[in-house]
């Protein structure tokens, strides 16, 4: 059996190298050598080492256990290396699990599970500020108290050339009577690639995807957020298309998704929209969309292109304290094209509001359920001040 503590490093020639820690076999690990962490527990700070891969034995649990990062590469130079095998990225403290700020990374980890759970509200588990290439294939990825996936930074320059995520679940936020304040966005992109994901669930405030720059095509079978809090008076939209943070851009980010079921769901407060489109390019196919609160589909602004094909968009509303169109389109010139078989909505005002916006409607049936005072018996209702004059 493995020394609890054994680290080894398997050399070109097929020799055998045993170590203490990781540090010690980094600093003797060649180009073209394999890192083998078999170890049952490390509670060490992984950094990467170009050209050196890293295989963590199956049960085998990473750990930095303080608040350093625990797989960490270097911020300049080149970095082109693997991490794989079955193991446990981890991190109980507040630092993130793996953290990348490097131009020339390129890398690529396969893992069991990555774990951030003691993260407050600064740690993500997979936090990719920059990078050339970044691939990951993982059975799951959580996030307790704050953020599972950045891709990209939120504010500066952070575009991700090659992005490739393929995960079973992925998740964020933690509801207990002490503390049901945890978590917040499952995914942020800014990013060229493709995401491949079973199955995201956002457990308080936030979006289960917010894609801000490049290109993303996406295939996520179910997508839930449950809002069981505010943030500066605010809520989260399950799909959320906008700008990075700061000034906004031209518009060029283009989200292609294809699902089968999208929530918002209310907790302890209201649900926000299933899909918000603020900016950019939105091709979403599925087959339902529902909020329980809110629009279920929200597109606004002049930088706005899309379409959606989704056989059930439906927004159910809470009473006559709050109706809600099931969809809502706002200020674009740009065609939008909703191919839908039932849209049902709970407003007085209509199932469907458009405000000076150019939309296509196909095959749709529509269905208001509002009963309240004054009730009418609209279901497309259109605005436009260009009319009104």
């Amino acid at each position: 059996m493995p020394n609890p503590t054994e680290v080894v490093i398997i050399k070109r020639d097929g020799s055998i190298s045993p170590y203490t820690t990781y540090g010690s076999a980094r600093a003797s690990a060649v180009s073209g050598d394999l890192i083998q962490i078999r170890a049952n527990l490390l509670n060490e700070q992984i950094v990467l080492k170009d050209l050196v891969d890293i295989w963590i034995m199956p049960g085998v649990v990473i750990n930095s256990g303080n608040s350093q990062t625990t797989i960490i590469a270097p911020t300049t130079g080149a970095l082109n290396c693997r991490i794989y095998g079955q193991g446990k990225i981890k991190n109980d403290t507040n630092g993130n699990c793996i953290f990348i700020n490097n131009p020339n990374a390129n890398l690529t980890i396969e893992c069991n599970v990555i774990e951030g759970t003691g993260g407050g509200s600064s740690s993500v588990s997979v936090n990719i500020q920059i990078a050339n290439k970044f691939h990951l294939n993982c059975n799951y990825v959580y996030n307790r108290d704050f953020q599972a996936i950045r891709v990209g930074q939120l504010g500066a320059i952070g575009l991700i050339t090659d992005l490739n995520l393929k995960i079973l679940k992925v998740e964020t936020g933690n509801i207990t009577t002490s503390s049901p304040f945890t978590g917040t966005t499952a995914i942020t992109s800014r990013g060229n690639g493709f995401i491949k994901i079973n199955e995201v669930l956002c457990r308080n405030i936030g979006h289960c995807l917010s894609h801000r720059e490049g290109i993303i095509t996406a295939q996520i079978k179910k997508m839930t957020t449950k809002n069981n809090y505010t943030f500066s008076g605010m809520t989260g939209s399950t799909i959320h298309v906008n700008q990075y943070s700061g000034t906004p851009n031209s518009g060029s980010q283009k989200l292609i998704l294809y699902f089968d079921e999208i929530q918002a769901l209310a907790g302890i407060i209201n649900s926000s929209a299933g899909i918000e489109v603020g900016e950019g390019t939105g091709i979403f196919i599925g087959r339902r969309v529902h909020s329980k609160n809110g629009p279920s589909i929200q597109i606004v602004g002049i930088n706005t292109k899309g379409y959606v094909k989704c056989n059930e968009i439906i927004s159910t509303g809470n009473g006559d304290n709050n109706p809600v169109n099931a969809i809502e389109f706002s200020l674009f010139t740009n065609q939008l094209t909703i191919d839908a078989n039932y849209v049902q909505g709970y407003r007085d005002g209509g199932v469907i509001f458009i405000n000076d916006a150019n939309v296509q409607i196909k095959n749709a049936k529509l269905v208001n359920t509002y009963t309240g005072t004054g009730v009418s018996s609209l279901c497309l209702l259109y605005t436009s001040d260009a009319a009104d004059e």
